[in-house]
């Protein structure tokens, strides 16, 4: 990793992030300053496998590792979206392991419908602000490292249905990088 690169501080990461994202059009920033609160000391990118990166960071609250990808289609996305990405996180000094989430990049219906598929395997969701959590992640974690592509369906708060498809390739990977980076077996 080289010692002045962008992610070496959350501060020179959020600081650039505008100019990065203009010039070069990399939304997986976005999510970079999304997960990576203001304490953490620097965010050390663990690799990119395929179509997914995988991250981690110290902070107040310890280490935290996660893998990210944003989604290669999307249907029904309205004007202004922000930055749409799924990501699973272990948070290991709070016992939280294998957390998925899709954010929307959208307001989402409070208690409205959400819904991930998976090869036809279908995994019922639960949404907070801009946010859908799977309501049985190792459900969905396993499906995931068996897919190769995965559609994730939320309500927004004003619009009509929004479908977002992320590729699954490289999730295995990514996901044995993170664990490995947070000492989970």
């Amino acid at each position: 990793m080289q010692k002045n690169s962008l992610f070496s501080s959350p501060s020179r990461c959020f600081m650039m992030f505008g100019k990065i994202v203009a010039a070069a059009g990399v939304a997986v920033l976005a999510v970079m300053a999304a997960t990576a609160p203001a304490d953490a000391q620097a965010v050390k990118r663990l690799g990119q496998f395929a179509d997914w990166e995988a991250f981690s960071y110290a902070g107040k609250t310890g280490v935290v590792c996660y893998a990210t990808t944003q989604p290669k289609r999307s249907l029904g996305a309205p004007k202004g979206r922000g930055a749409a990405y799924l990501s699973v996180t272990h948070r290991p000094r709070d016992k939280s392991f294998g957390v998925l989430s899709a954010a929307s990049g959208v307001d989402l219906r409070k208690d409205g419908a959400a819904e991930v598929d998976i090869g036809g395997a279908r995994f019922e969701m639960f949404t907070s602000g801009d946010t859908a959590w799977a309501r049985n992640d190792s459900a969905v974690l396993q499906a995931m490292s068996k897919g190769r592509e995965m559609i994730v369906s939320t309500t927004p708060a004003k619009g009509a249905a929004l479908s977002d498809t992320y590729s699954l390739v490289g999730f295995s990977q990514a996901f044995a990088e993170i664990g490995k980076a947070c000492g989970v077996k």
